[in-house]
């Protein structure tokens, strides 16, 4: 693991420890590997539902999104033909992250 994501899952398994007055970091780091595995496998049970959203209060919303493929014209062949479609699992920030978003204005 590269250090900048190492140096972040540190800080936030020491924020997990601080707020449930945890003994040890290691206990923390299981309690926030199992919080993200569980968060992976509820999208992975739900990747066939389309417009499936998980939100979750404050942080943000996780939702699943299915495009059906389109025709396109080959410019040499000229040939029509339709693409594959594809899902999108899209994350977006709600509460204090989102009003630290820049804006373009």
């Amino acid at each position: 693991m590269r250090a900048s994501v190492r140096k972040g899952r540190d800080e936030l398994a020491g924020r997990v420890q601080a707020a449930l007055c945890l003994a040890t970091k290691k206990e923390a780091e299981h309690i926030v590997n199992a919080v993200v595995s569980c968060l992976e496998c509820t999208l992975l049970n739900h990747l066939a539902t389309d417009g499936f959203t998980l939100k979750l209060n404050s942080f943000g919303k996780f939702s699943i999104r299915h495009r059906p493929g389109i025709l396109r014209k080959i410019p040499f062949t000229g040939k029509i033909i339709l693409t594959k479609g594809k899902r999108k699992i899209r994350f977006i920030s709600l509460g204090t992250l989102r009003q630290r978003e820049p804006t373009d204005s």
